[in-house]
């Protein structure tokens, strides 16, 4: 047990309960994002497919206690949370690597100013945490040049439109040839391509995503 634990027992960011991060039964209750027989049924609801973006993959469903989690990851100071849900999640990121091979990780940015407000960039916590699981590099190599309106309740065009310049490649920092950007939380998948354009423009020949939730 770590030393913050013991001076900071945790409750479950899923239900409460305490003395856990995130709990074995919320754990259980993440629902997958799909599963392999809806590839063949209908478009798999955990994939998605873009033009700057080859494939982005989600994990779970972004419901019932990992929606909760989430948001305290996101929006409550719970940093300590990125673990255990990187941990839940390191089957579906193991998935992908199965397609594009074992690529570096590169997470998603906030603003600054909203990294200053949190604390942290809660992409960055979750690619750390999926990179050390998984023995894959990790690369900060993108930064949000602008702040945006919260993407909520925005369709894909709107969101487009919304990050339109929003993110640019780090200075003096070159894209990898192939990567694979790492998100909290998938939508439509506008941030995702359009971070992946910004890859693809600095030289990425393939660009991958992987969420930790789908949000449908």
């Amino acid at each position: 047990m770590r030393a913050i634990d013991l001076l900071l027992p945790p409750a479950c960011a899923g239900c409460g309960r305490f003395g856990y991060l995130v709990c074995e039964p919320c754990r259980a209750a993440f629902r997958r994002a799909g599963t392999p027989l809806d590839m063949f049924a209908a478009p798999a609801p955990g994939m998605v497919v873009g033009d700057a973006l080859e494939l982005a993959i989600a994990a779970f469903e972004h419901e019932g206690s990992l929606r909760r989690a989430l948001q305290r990851l996101k929006y409550g100071g719970s940093a300590r949370i990125a673990l255990p849900l990187a941990r839940a999640a390191a089957p579906a990121l193991e998935a992908l690597t199965g397609i594009c091979g074992r690529l570096p990780l590169v997470p998603v940015p906030v603003h600054a100013s909203r990294e200053r407000q949190r604390g942290y960039n809660q992409a960055a916590l979750l690619a750390t945490e999926l990179g050390a699981g998984a023995g894959l590099p990790v690369l900060n190599l993108l930064e949000r040049r602008r702040s945006t309106v919260r993407q909520h309740g925005l369709g894909k065009a709107a969101r487009l439109h919304n990050l339109r310049g929003a993110f640019a490649l780090r200075g003096g920092v070159r894209a990898p040839l192939r990567a694979i950007l790492v998100d909290d939380i998938l939508t439509t998948s506008a941030t995702l391509e359009a971070c992946a354009q910004v890859l693809r423009a600095a030289g990425a020949a393939s660009v991958y995503g992987f969420a930790i939730a789908r949000e449908v």
